[in-house]
């Protein structure tokens, strides 16, 4: 297949597209994006006949921004009403064999609409790739995606599981505490799920931890630290809830994050703090440089236009600064599903 289809979020069309465009010529492969604004998605052309599958096989899917899900596909699939399975079944042939399909739309509320629709394709659409032969359990790995623009047209691609999202349209839904003091709390919640290991999470994570929350109140972030039992020195001026300090684990300075410094190395430093972007990465960077912590997971909060760009001006600064003081590190940094305008990014020290 020699394109690439990333479903991203609305709005973020064109910084889906700059990143991709970026990515792909550092490996050597060079096209042009497809950018409908508001569509909820980007297609990425390339001129090689299999560039969209040898492409994404090379990527971290951590370490690309805006995309929540990427697959290789080559050209829309017209849908005839009545022959929707047979058209899709018959591209399909021309796949690699795949252990799975899903049947996903962008997510849009006009892409909404097309839930009906799909509940009537889904067992079709299942029993004729199992009797063609197209998904076999020896397919490890690899996923085809149907992405249904409308009644009428498709896109059919393959994903492998080296980089790609492991939920449908690649969006991680989780339920809101009844106790979370803020919404803000699923942000620092799914971080902790796409950037913590499941084999080290128990490591990473483990009570009796110290970590630093900057721009604390009223404790969204810090209430996920509190329930896994990690005690937390809480920076803001502002009050905290009252059920979060009552647990004994929540030590409340008031003080400004940007000049607290912790009296000792802490195994996690998180900051929500709504300030520009640049000043906030030399914040983390500083305290990763300075040894005060070991792990940092932070929002930047983006402009309006050009958030690509501005991304990646913050994380050039903070390579910088980590590389002069001699610091050896891993990063993550990834638009997630609870993410506004901002995006979440986390830095362990190796």
């Amino acid at each position: 297949m020699k394109n690439v289809l990333v479903y991203c979020r609305q709005g973020f069309e064109k910084d889906c597209a700059a990143e991709l465009s970026e990515v792909a010529s550092s490996k050597g492969f060079y096209g042009y994006a497809k950018v409908v604004p508001d569509a909820g998605y980007i297609v990425y052309n390339f001129d090689q006949p299999d560039a969209g599958e040898t492409l994404i096989q090379q990527l971290s899917f951590n370490r690309l921004i805006f995309a929540r899900q990427i697959i290789a596909v080559n050209d829309v699939i017209e849908l005839e009403q009545g022959g929707r399975v047979e058209s899709l079944l018959e591209a399909a042939r021309e796949l690699p064999l795949a252990e799975e399909i899903w049947i996903e739309t962008a997510d849009t509320n006009e892409a909404k609409s097309l839930s009906g629709l799909i509940k009537k394709l889904e067992k079709p659409l299942r029993d004729g790739w199992k009797k063609s032969g197209v998904l076999r359990n020896k397919a490890v790995g690899v996923r085809h995606h149907v992405f249904m623009l409308d009644g009428e047209a498709a896109y059919l691609g393959v994903s492998y599981a080296v980089c790609r999202s492991e939920f449908p349209m690649g969006i991680r839904r989780l339920r809101f505490p009844a106790a979370g003091p803020s919404r803000s709390t699923l942000k620092l919640e799914e971080a902790f799920l796409q950037f913590v290991p499941e084999q080290t999470r128990e490591s990473d994570l483990t009570e009796g931890m110290t970590a630093v929350d900057l721009g604390a109140a009223p404790g969204g972030w810090t209430y996920q630290f509190v329930k896994k039992g990690i005690h937390v020195i809480a920076i803001d001026n502002g009050p905290m809830q009252k059920e979060l300090m009552s647990t004994g684990l929540v030590q409340h300075e008031k003080a400004d994050g940007f000049k607290y410094e912790p009296p000792y190395t802490v195994d996690w430093l998180v900051c929500d703090m709504v300030e520009r972007p640049i000043k906030v990465a030399e914040l983390m960077a500083n305290w990763l440089a300075s040894g005060w912590t070991r792990r940092a997971i932070f929002n930047l909060k983006l402009p309006m236009k050009k958030r690509y760009q501005e991304v990646s001006l913050c994380l050039q600064m903070i390579e910088a600064m980590l590389r002069k003081a001699g610091v050896g590190y891993q990063y993550q940094i990834k638009h997630l599903y609870h993410d506004r305008e901002e995006v979440t990014v986390c830095i362990m020290v190796r």
